[in-house]
């Protein structure tokens, strides 16, 4: 067994940085104008233009530019039932070089699933939300299985690394080292021990590149047609385009007389003996990890011509890593939708190419990772490919991608297809225009960072490839509680979305809500450090939903459901809080609530009225209606009266939903039944989440003395504040900007969240909602407590330091963090996030 040196450095690193990766805004929240481009009100205009052509999503967010790195953990270097978490910390050292060598942002998806079905119906889900699909570590043959399913059902492009970036390597190394031993491809005879995904991928390439003599063993020997033992469909795939003899014996029996041996098995299972009995100047790629088949001293001791191994400790160098970027690049960038066995060749050829005929020798046969000529020229040969297969979406010249990737790598300019500004004009942009053109700029505002920048080879040998690459792996596959200290997941949320109730725009699908849930996450980023990253679905049922998110848990600390229809948004939270030790927090309903709470907790105190006396009213009975009434009865409210379009809501009332029911038996002391215009008589408080025009100022002159008006319908309130006030209301808040007294969900979920992560909460309780209403409660003075200012500003970023730090005390009190937490360090830390960009 090799032993894995500076170990503890490479840990250290880790935990210093909470991962090698985050999410951030590549546009900078610098003030209210840059966020109602980024987020409200500017964000509708992206998603309305997507709405109506789903392919602009590719331009207008970050999609075009991003690639889903996805396992299950099923083939983790032997780990038969490897978790999926343990692979993370391995995924994020892939994102880091996909973003390094080829500009790309990659994010890794660890899937709790193991059926393959099951997994194409998650993945196809999620491809709103990515522009390529990149399959890992995931175990032979469900890898094909998978692999076929989404080439079929899915309309991005799917790239195994095991099949098709082993391959590529494997070939392109092999040309080379031919060309030094002096042999013909199709005159070669090659043995391949392993028949998982990549000796299966790498056999089925070399046969259809000429390889005529090639046998590959696993296990049990030699693989043939028809063999009665340890086979499936993927083996007997592969048996009928190798072994033409049909030779049956061990792997020392196969080698003798073979001119390549090509190794993705298990360490020490070849013996110089072996190598010895090979022909003459024979090619060895040993090529498992962390430890090879056999040693590059004792292969070359034996005969060996050419060595190569995966580790970065020894020449010849084949790792997966160079291939994955460059090919990536050329796919998102002409716009390919299927792998063809010419975008192999062709990416193989280009590898091999790299190396000059003057500088190959043996132990030179492939460039080295640090060579960033490797991306550009891979991604050039990639677009080459598709253009004459006609996989190409987009006409793009290959050598404008490959300068453009290189001026990345150089100069960190953008390599996505992206536009110029906008020329100016006579007159002002409209914020529609200023909205597109940011985003179509930019290609979006989300992208992926690496905490730990590649700056020389010690630190991508000491934590981005093989061998040391692996020992994050073995820790959480030893204490999975461990995926905290070594990766983002500790900062990581989750932003679900099925673009069913898009703020002011209605059911618009997966697509078109992409740019709200990348302005949400920058606010996450913005407004309290948490790292947040998108998950659009295109699914509809609830329980395939909470299946789904269920599934990519642990690559996420925390899940925020988003912009989901009620009841459905009721039935998966509740479900997703059964099923997963995560925080679960729907913002629509809870973020809503906390923010309502915490503005009527000042507004009764301007007015003088105990909570326990006052009678609130509300209209909608949607997601932020029912959680509205359900937090308001936690702090016991005298009365709430729930409306919908259909009147009261009130015991024995036909037509009601499950929620709605129970709502009704809790709500409404006098069961009165009518309208809202009934209902608001003598009310105290009006809480309106419905629709614009709802409120009159007749309704408001029926209410009792100095009533308090929220009025939070987007982006038209229920009633104008200027007609409440005249109409007689004390306290009016809206939903926007440009009043007083804003109610906006970004004072809330922030903080709440940043508190629940630094818990490391399993849940996000009531108490914990309580504690943050309070926090913002409380950071109106007595002395700044008037009609016009009864809640904080949507960003003063005092908020999310005391919620964290209220959110955390309550999760400490109430017996849901995971680890016992200072409050005033949240807040200390919060603050620095905010300030400093500190993550400590």
């Amino acid at each position: 067994m090799y032993l894995i040196e500076q170990q503890d450095e490479a840990l250290n690193y880790r935990r210093r940085h909470s991962g090698l990766i985050g999410v951030s805004s590549k546009v900078p929240i610098r003030d209210r104008a840059v966020l109602s481009l980024v987020y409200t009100p500017g964000v509708a205009e992206a998603c309305r233009v997507i709405s109506e052509d789903a392919l602009s999503s590719f331009e207008l967010t970050s999609r075009g530019n991003t690639v889903a790195i996805v396992t299950d953990g099923s083939d983790l270097f032997g780990l038969a039932a490897g978790l999926p978490e343990a692979a993370l910390p391995l995924l994020e050292a892939k994102s880091v070089l996909f973003k390094t060598f080829a500009g790309i942002d990659a994010f890794p998806i660890c899937l709790d699933q193991r059926d393959p079905l099951s997994i194409v119906e998650t993945i196809l889900a999620l491809t709103p939300t990515f522009g390529a699909i990149c399959l890992d570590h995931i175990s032979a043959p469900h890898s094909f299985t998978i692999a076929d399913h989404l080439e079929k059902g899915g309309n991005i492009p799917v790239f195994s690394n095991q099949h098709h970036g082993s391959s590529i390597l494997v070939l392109g190394a092999l040309m080379n080292a031919l060309k030094v031993v002096g042999k013909e491809l199709n005159a070669i005879r090659v043995v391949i021990a392993g028949a998982g995904v990549a000796g299966i991928g790498i056999a089925r390439l070399l046969h259809r590149v000429g390889v005529r003599d090639l046998v590959v063993c696993d296990r049990a020997g030699a693989i043939y047609p028809y063999r009665p033992y340890r086979m499936n469909w993927a083996k007997a795939y592969v048996a009928k385009e190798s072994n033409p003899e049909h030779r049956r014996g061990s792997l020392a029996e196969m080698l003798r007389g073979a001119d390549v041996f090509i190794g993705v098995s298990t360490g020490d299972t070849v013996t110089p003996e072996m190598i010895a009995e090979m022909a003459r100047d024979p090619i060895v790629f040993a090529l498992a990890l962390p430890t090879p088949e056999i040693s590059p001293q004792e292969a070359k001791a034996a005969g060996a011509a050419v060595v190569g191994t995966g580790r970065s400790d020894h020449p010849n160098m084949m790792d997966i890593s160079l291939v994955f970027p460059g090919v990536f690049r050329g796919l998102l960038d002409s716009g390919a939708r299927n792998i063809r066995l010419r975008t192999l060749v062709y990416a193989a050829e280009a590898l091999a190419g790299l190396v000059p005929e003057d500088e190959l020798h043996a132990d030179n046969i492939v460039p080295r990772i640090f060579d960033f000529r490797v991306a550009p020229t891979l991604a050039a040969a990639v677009v080459r490919a598709a253009k004459e297969t006609g996989e190409a979406v987009h006409d793009v010249d290959p050598e404008e991608v490959a300068e453009n990737t290189l001026r990345y790598v150089y100069e960190g300019m953008p390599t996505a297809r992206t536009r110029p500004a906008t020329p100016p004009t006579p007159r002002p942009r409209t914020l529609r225009e200023q909205a597109i053109d940011l985003r179509r700029r930019h290609n979006g505002v989300l992208e992926i960072r690496s905490k730990i920048p590649i700056k020389d080879h010690h630190i991508l040998k000491l934590l981005y490839v093989p061998p040391a690459a692996l020992a994050p792996v073995a820790e959480v596959q030893d204490d999975p509680s461990v995926v905290y200290d070594l990766t983002v997941k500790e900062n990581l949320v989750a932003i679900v979305t099925d673009g069913s109730a898009v703020l002011g725009l209605g059911d618009i699908g997966p697509q078109a809500a992409l740019p709200v849930m990348e302005g949400k996450a920058v606010l996450f980023q913005t407004l309290a450090g948490v790292e947040a990253f998108p998950i659009c679905v295109a699914e509809r049922d609830p329980q395939a939903i909470v299946d789904i998110v269920t599934a990519i848990a642990p690559s996420f600390g925390g899940i925020n459901l988003e912009d989901i229809s009620a009841p459905r948004c009721f039935e998966i939270e509740a479900a997703l809080k059964e099923r997963l030790d995560l925080p679960v927090f729907h913002d629509d309903q809870h973020g809503t609530a906390i923010i309502v709470l915490a503005a009527l907790l000042n507004a009764c105190t301007l007015r003088g009225t105990p909570l326990e006396e006052v009678k609130v009213v509300i209209n909608g009975a949607g997601s932020a209606g029912v959680a509205v009434a359900r937090l308001l009865l936690t702090v016991g409210v005298g009365d709430i009266i729930l409306c919908d379009r259909r009147g009261i809501v009130h015991r024995g009332r036909e037509g009601l939903n499950r929620v709605k029911e129970e709502l009704a038996r809790l709500t409404n002391k006098d069961q009165i039944t009518g309208t809202l215009t009934e209902a608001l008589v003598g009310a105290d408080v009006f809480i309106g989440v419905s629709v614009a025009g709802a409120l009159t100022p007749e309704m408001i002159r029926s209410m009792a003395p100095d009533p308090i008006i929220f009025a939070l319908a987007n982006p038209e309130p229920e009633i104008l504040p200027d007609e409440a006030k005249e109409a007689g209301a004390l306290v009016v808040a809206t939903g926007r900007s440009d009043y007083p007294n804003q109610v906006n969900n970004s004072l809330a979920f922030p903080g709440v969240f940043r508190g629940a992560l630094d818990a490391r909460a399993t849940d996000i309780n009531d108490a914990m909602k309580l504690a943050a209403a309070r926090a913002i409660a409380d950071l109106v003075s007595p002395k700044e407590l008037s009609r016009d200012f009864v809640i904080p500003g949507a960003l003063d970023l005092h908020v999310p330091a005391a919620v964290a730090a209220a959110v955390a005390r309550a999760a400490v009190e109430t017996g849901v963090a995971r680890i016992p937490v200072d409050p005033e360090e949240v807040a200390a830390r919060t603050q620095e996030l905010i300030y400093e960009r500190i993550q400590r």
